[in-house]
Parts: structure tokens; sequence; C-alpha cells
């Protein structure tokens, strides 16, 4: 068991990790992360695979901050601590539309869908942008996360060494939870992790997303050298998918910047954002409700019955309709990640998110 997940995974050397499959005793051998030269898989089994390789501990010249953050977070993962705070969750099988007496917020504020409604994500792609590939069709093969963790100069808004781990760990263990539901045990997370420090005030008051995100969001990308908004998002995610040779992409804000919501995803992405704090369901609890946003990047809908969903719609690649929507579906659905805080995978969200080896009817004509 990896932190509170049921996966067997070990560190290994990236190059490593593409032969893992081609050796007998790795048959069932999944990478689910991959950090520079440093890779995580997961051996098929709940127990350590006999003659595992040991984490790497050595690698030629001085770490990157991506290998340094990914091995710091994986050994966090699997400290005895960490495993018996995720086996004691607060609010575990809470449905994310919970409200505030309860405790933790909805995930999504009331009305909003996905939570960011698409005319508040920025100026419009360029129409040569609009003739690209998608970034997030479906949720198969290498994934691109761009991970961009953003302080401020004030102390309430700095993010220490321990809280960037923290979050690394988080993103982790919610990613290697959507990489093990793969029934083709195809899907990697290609990371690429930056932290940036801007020196722009606390928006305090606003009626939009891009009121509070806007200020913060923009220092940061100009300090990578990208445009402002969410076109930038979607140039650093289309410059991911080409340096790290994937088949999908996407970016993923981390800050303590005040925000409207605490997080937050459009349908498709390129972008999500969350907040340190994770309001009431904390710090330690980003996993899930990171795993749960990056459903939104891959096309799943909400299923928890005070988003207003409904057991009709197309959604995903294969245009599925959301019959897990716990306002109509009977008994009220079972249990899953677009649902309520479980570790748990329905089968409408294994077709929503378009899952390589899910069974489903004729793909529309053009997707792969």
């Amino acid at each position: 068991m990896t932190a509170d997940l049921e996966t067997a995974e070990f560190l290994t050397f990236a190059e490593e990790a593409q032969a893992l499959e081609l050796t007998p005793r790795r048959q069932m051998a999944q990478v689910f992360h991959e950090y520079g030269r440093l890779a995580i898989a997961e051996g098929g089994t709940t127990e350590a695979p006999a003659g595992a390789p040991e984490p790497a501990p050595d690698l030629a010249g001085a770490p990157t901050l991506t290998e340094t953050l990914g091995r710091a977070a994986f050994d966090l993962r699997n400290a005895p601590e960490t495993r018996a705070r995720k086996l004691d969750r607060p609010y575990q099988g809470l449905t994310w539309g919970a409200d505030e007496a309860a405790g933790p917020m909805p995930l999504h504020l009331p009305g909003d869908e996905i939570a960011q409604p698409a005319d508040e994500e920025g100026p419009a792609p360029a129409p040569e942008a609009e003739a690209e590939p998608p970034l997030s069709a479906r949720l198969t093969g290498r994934v691109a996360v761009g991970l961009i963790i953003v302080s401020g100069d004030k102390p309430s808004l700095r993010l220490s060494q321990q809280d960037q781990t923290l979050i690394v760990s988080e993103v982790q263990n919610g990613l290697s939870f959507l990489a093990s539901q793969s029934p083709a045990r195809d899907v990697t997370f290609v990371h690429d992790i930056r932290v940036a420090t801007v020196t722009v005030p606390e928006v305090t008051s606003g009626t939009s997303y891009e009121d509070f995100e806007a200020p913060w969001r923009d220092a940061a990308l100009q300090q990578l050298g990208l445009p402002a908004g969410t076109a930038g998002a979607r140039r650093h995610a289309r410059n991911l998918r080409t340096q790290l040779g994937t088949n999908w992409a996407y970016v993923a804000f981390f800050t303590k910047y005040q925000l409207r919501h605490f997080a937050y995803a459009a349908r498709g992405g390129p972008k999500l954002v969350m907040h340190f704090g994770n309001d009431g369901w904390g710090s330690n609890q980003i996993d899930r409700v990171f795993a749960h946003e990056t459903g939104h990047i891959f096309n799943a809908p909400d299923e928890y019955a005070s988003s207003n969903c409904d057991c009709g719609g197309s959604w995903g690649v294969f245009g599925e309709p959301n019959a897990n929507c716990a306002a109509c579906a009977p008994g009220g659905g079972v249990d899953c990640i677009m649902k309520s805080n479980d570790w748990a995978m329905c089968n409408s969200t294994l077709l929503h998110l378009g899952y390589n080896g899910v069974p489903h009817p004729a793909m529309p004509a053009g997707t792969s």
C-alpha cells in the first residue's frame, strides 16, 4: 500500500522504468509518474515486488527541482504518519456538495457547472490555436502535468519548502489513483514543476474568478516567459506536450493568494487552480480534490446532486450520459471520485474520462 491507495509503488530511474514491462517479474508493472530522470512505477500488487530496484539515490549531476520535489513527495507519501492520516480522513465519503455547516465548502460554487464559466477563462485563444489538437481529450497514454506553485512576498502568502513538498505529494497521490484506474494500465503522468514568487498585492474582493486569479497568475506566467491569461497556460501546456513527448497536457496552479473559490477547473482544460488551504477539506486532502478537478480537465462532469447534474448529456470522447448523477441515478448512484470524497471509480466516470480498455460504443469519427 502506498499512502492509502491499494498500490505498490516504487521509485526507480526513468530509463529503467521504460523496460519494466519487458522483464518477466514486472509483466504487470505500470509507470505512474515521471519526474525528469526519476520514475514511480507500480508492480500490480499491494505487496512490495520481489527484487524491486532501490530508490534511485545517485543522479549524474545536481537534481532538478522537479526531480527533487518528486522524490521528496514520494518519501512523504510512504511515511507511516502520512499513511495513518490518510486512513483516518475527515469527511470520508462526504458528498462534494457538502454545505458549509458540515465543515468544508462544496467543491464548486452553486450554479457553476465546472466552477469556472467559459466567459471567465480570460482571452479567447488565437484562431490558429483553435485548430490545434485538443490538450486533454481523454485520459490515456502520457499526460504532461505543468505544476506552477505561486508564492507571494508576504509571510501569509509564502509557500515554504515543506508546503511545496506537501503539494507535490498530494498531487502525486491523486494522480496515482487515476493512473491505477486505467484498465489498460497505460496512463503515465509526466511532471514539470515550477516555483514562482510574485510581488503583486492580494485581491480580497471581486465578482469573478479572474478578479482574484489574474494578478498573481499573470505575474507568475511573466516570470516563465509566457503570455498572460488562459492563453499563457495553454501555451505552457502545448510546450510541455512537445518537450516531454506526451499525448496530453494541462497546467495546475497552487497558491495561498485568496481565490473566488478554493478549487476549480474549466472542462477540457487547459488549467486548474487550487488554494493550498483547500478550504475545510484541508491541505492533507488536496489529493482527492485534485483528482476530481483533473476529472474535469478530461471532460468528466460532476455527479453530486447539488451540482444540478442530470442523467443525460453527452460527456467525454464517447459522448456518454451522466448516469451516476446522484439526483436521478437509482439509489442515488454509487461512490465515485466525481461524486464524493472516496477513492472510488464508477463505470460512468471511466467512460467520461475515456480510458483505453473500457467497454464503449463506437467512437465518434476523428477521435483517437
